[in-house]
């Protein structure tokens, strides 16, 4: 036979600070945890709460969800909220990548490839970095590339800078221009490599300058004139702003080796 609690003692029990904790996630599910986790943490005045955040997010990433897994993955990897840990941040990253998530496919490829706080296994990296670079992503074609450098495959290097650069990104335009100028994995062109430096350059990289310069010389006037032309009609469809789809715009993005996307920012990175 049940006991019942007298009606005093249940409304005690309903009114305490432990009752008042839990109720906010009762029923919620992984994606609704995370939401109210991304509300915690982009709120602004009082409605921001990091340490909730935290809590709702890792409670998601619990249940399985990886875009909660990755986010969860990047406070740890890049110390923000939480201590740094380059362990727990491969941990999480590697629970959504097993799910095929594109993000952390190449986050824990660039974990490994760096190696900063985990040992460095540039066959790890490659491994992981492929798979983001197989469904599409930028960035993990990009890091695929310098991986490819680093074994001196330059055709194959060359190859995923151009998938890369077709999607906008500065530093695969200026690397695959560079292989074209010095013809390493691909034919010499003086003329291909200038537009792909050009499109660089007119996306912020300075420090393609002085072989645009150079290359200007040894093309002459009129071809200079006809590949900034073909630069112009290019930027039109290969303009980060044009391809990224709202993944762009945080600090360290056209870095050689990428920073995280922020968590605001992750949403429209798969």
């Amino acid at each position: 036979m049940r006991t019942r609690l007298p009606s005093s003692l249940l409304i005690c029990l309903l009114l305490s600070p432990a009752a008042f904790t839990q109720t906010p996630t009762l029923g919620l599910n992984a994606p609704q945890l995370y939401e109210k986790g991304m509300n915690n943490l982009m709120g602004v005045g009082v409605g921001r709460n990091d340490l909730n955040a935290v809590d709702y997010l890792r409670r998601s990433a619990e249940l399985g969800y990886p875009p909660a897994q990755v986010a969860l993955g990047y406070f740890y990897d890049t110390g923000s909220v939480v201590s740094q840990n380059s362990s727990q941040a491969a941990d999480w990253y590697k629970k959504a990548a097993k799910q095929d998530d594109r993000l952390a496919e190449w986050l824990l490829g660039r974990l490994y490839y760096t190696g900063n706080g985990i040992p460095r296994n540039l066959n790890a990296a490659e491994s992981w970095l492929e798979k983001a670079a197989n469904q599409g992503d930028p960035f993990g074609q990009q890091l695929l590339g310098l991986v490819r450098l680093e074994k001196n495959d330059y055709a194959k290097a060359s190859g995923w800078f151009r998938k890369a650069a077709m999607q906008g990104l500065p530093l695969a335009q200026a690397q695959l221009g560079e292989l074209l100028k010095d013809g390493r994995g691909v034919t010499p062109d003086k003329f291909e490599a200038y537009v792909w430096l050009l499109v660089s350059f007119d996306a912020g990289n300075q420090a393609v300058a002085a072989d645009l310069a150079a290359l200007e010389g040894a093309l002459g006037s009129n071809r200079a004139e006809e590949a900034k032309s073909k630069a112009r009609d290019l930027e039109q469809t290969v303009s980060r702003a044009v391809v990224s789809r709202g993944c762009s715009g945080w600090a360290g993005e056209f870095d050689l080796v990428p920073e995280p996307p922020t968590p605001d920012i992750q949403r429209f990175c798969r």
